[in-house]
């Protein structure tokens, strides 16, 4: 039934619309052209708006020759990106090879470690540099204090007078009291 009653609606309008375009075919012409129109400002437009948005002129050029532009565009611009991602990434790597051999020269290992983790690294290296060096001094400052000390006993020794003179001058006096005392000897 459902067959049936479908068909008859496809006869009906089949039959219907042939008249119907066969009579507005003449009226209708105008129309069409209007839309078509509409239809083809809608897209200069919408092409004029991407041209724009690309940079590309688009006086006195076809559509085509405005989608020809535009698609060159794009490339130029997609060149471009890939040129500054390579600049980037070797200029990565240019730092990457700096950290390592700053890190090689602290003596850090590096080996799988990132940019971040190798720069934390020659970061903890300088500190414990540094550190050691502070020590390093302490220790060197502390033996100039006892071989003063030791040189102020030997002044005593001899008679020498330490006050404000530094450890060159006592050794020189020490050596002149001795030079004296050889002399006195003779």
């Amino acid at each position: 039934m459902k067959k049936l009653v479908s068909s008859l609606v496809m006869a009906t309008l089949l039959f219907s619309g042939i008249s119907v375009v066969a009579a507005a075919d003449t009226a209708v012409t105008p129309t069409v052209k209007h839309a078509k129109a509409e239809k083809k400002e809608e897209n200069r437009a919408k092409l004029n708006a991407k041209a724009a948005k690309w940079g590309v002129e688009t006086t006195d050029k076809t559509n085509k020759e405005v989608k020809a532009a535009i698609q060159e565009a794009k490339a130029a611009k997609k060149a471009d990106n890939a040129e500054k991602k390579a600049a980037k990434e070797a200029k990565k790597q240019e730092q990457l090879a700096k950290l390592n051999d700053k890190a090689g020269k602290l003596g850090v290992d590096t080996t799988g470690k990132t940019a971040k983790e190798v720069k934390a690294a020659i970061k903890n290296a300088k500190e414990a540099k540094k550190t050691e060096n502070a020590e390093k001094k302490a220790a060197k400052e502390a033996n100039k204090q006892e071989q003063l000390e030791s040189l102020k006993e030997k002044a005593t020794k001899w008679g020498v007078d330490t006050a404000g003179k530094s450890a060159k001058e006592i050794k020189a006096e020490i050596e002149v009291k001795k030079a004296e005392k050889k002399e006195n000897k003779k």
